[in-house]
């Protein structure tokens, strides 16, 4: 039983990390993200590190009490990192509004950034794909609304800006 705890946290412990690398680079790039919310993410990364201290009990050997505390240190690291970023998105985003493509198959989530005294109010807005993929395509700094007006299904204009999502075109500022 310890065995097979052992091996599933480190596999949890690996998901969770490949998955938030994944919104990592996504976020950097603007692109798609394959990464469910964050707070799933602190879910399974807590669920690992329970799962890790469970797995290191008993007779092992050294391959799995390596894995075991490798499990141990990078779910617990992971869970430390998630809850910021959880409690630091619950205090920075506000929802501004919902849009939908005038065939309701676009929906486009605006929302405003505000990072408090060091930074300027920003306006982000993220479209939501199938499951909880999403993709940042409009993102203004020093701006605090958003003026959508849809030009057909697949091309939006944002404050004066723009885009073909079926180009997949961004705009950031």
């Amino acid at each position: 039983m310890t065995g097979t705890m052992n091996k599933g946290s480190f596999f949890l412990t690996l998901i969770a990390l490949v998955l938030s690398l994944n919104a990592i680079y996504a976020s950097i790039y603007q692109l798609w993200s394959a990464a469910p919310p964050v707070f799933i993410l602190l879910l399974i990364a807590i669920i690992a590190f329970v799962m890790g201290m469970k797995g290191l009990k008993g007779k092992q050997s050294s391959l799995a009490k390596w894995r075991g505390w490798f499990t141990l240190i990078m779910s617990f690291l992971l869970s430390v990192i998630l809850l910021f970023l959880t409690a630091v998105n619950i205090m920075v985003e506000e929802p501004l509004k919902t849009v939908h493509s005038p065939d309701a198959a676009i929906t486009i989530d605006f929302f405003t950034v505000n990072g408090g005294a060091a930074t300027s109010i920003s306006v982000k807005g993220i479209v939501n794909g199938p499951l909880w993929f999403t993709k940042k395509i409009y993102s203004d700094i020093n701006m605090n609304k958003a003026d959508v007006n849809w030009i057909n299904n697949h091309t939006v204009k944002i404050n004066n800006h723009t885009l073909n999502l079926n180009k997949g075109e961004i705009f950031s500022d």
